[in-house]
């Protein structure tokens, strides 16, 4: 091949790759300005205090949604008897009942007329219910001299076993025996603990189905103590 042919081809093939990398190093440049944004990147331990703070939130969600998710302080009870009457409604009289008492003696919710009333569904089987006595016998303690009367009944146990359990823990407040569930069929109970707040006029005022704390039990007794409880009713 004749030498000058040569060095043309030469030539052109340097060109060639010239061309080619210079269009490489464009791309790349083209491919930075895409992935450039107008924020600056965080420091690595900006970005790390960001995830921890964001792993916390998590964590706090989780336990939030595991302690106030449905189920979680109730218990679901079979009752034997069958439900009769009206069911209780809020602003209507709670109905009233018969209760055996741990003494063996009787009373009726009336017989409470003129004070308010906190019932207690529960049984000594339930753990919310365990949970929550403590604190239901300090909340009794804080206003019994004010009046207030706590009726808890148990449902579907035998005498011995809630004495037993009463004595154990120091319960004072007044505990009634629906041994064959007739008083929670009548009050529509599905689960426990079930609570229903009732004024000195005897109508109801709030209920809750599950555990409370001790500052929503305490809040929920003031409604039905203070004059307002009355005032409303008018």
């Amino acid at each position: 091949m004749p030498m000058a042919n040569r060095e043309r081809e030469e030539g052109e093939t340097a060109i060639a790759h010239g061309g080619e990398g210079a269009y490489t190093e464009q791309e790349d440049e083209s491919s930075d300005l895409l992935l450039r944004t107008p924020f600056r990147r965080p420091r690595a331990g900006a970005l790390r205090n960001i995830l921890a703070t964001l792993a916390v939130g998590a964590i706090i969600v989780g336990l939030v949604y595991f302690f106030d998710r449905p189920g979680d302080n109730t218990r679901s009870i079979t009752l034997t008897a069958a439900a009769t009457g009206e069911a209780p409604r809020v602003g209507k009289e709670a109905p009233d009942f018969r209760v055996q008492g741990l003494d063996g003696q009787y009373f009726q919710l009336s017989d409470f007329r003129g004070r308010p009333v906190w019932l207690n569904f529960w049984a000594t089987w339930c753990p919310p219910c365990r949970a929550e006595n403590p604190d239901i016998e300090a909340v009794y303690k804080a206003y019994k001299d004010q009046g207030l009367v706590i009726v808890a009944v148990d449902i579907g146990e035998d005498s011995n076993t809630v004495k037993g359990y009463v004595q154990r823990i120091g319960l004072t407040y007044r505990i009634g025996l629906d041994s064959d569930t007739a008083i929670a069929a009548q009050y529509r109970i599905a689960g426990i603990p079930t609570h229903y707040f009732v004024d000195k006029d005897g109508i109801i005022r709030d209920w809750r189905i599950g555990g409370m704390s001790k500052k929503a039990m305490e809040k929920k007794v003031e409604a039905i103590m203070s004059p307002s409880a009355e005032e409303g009713k008018q």
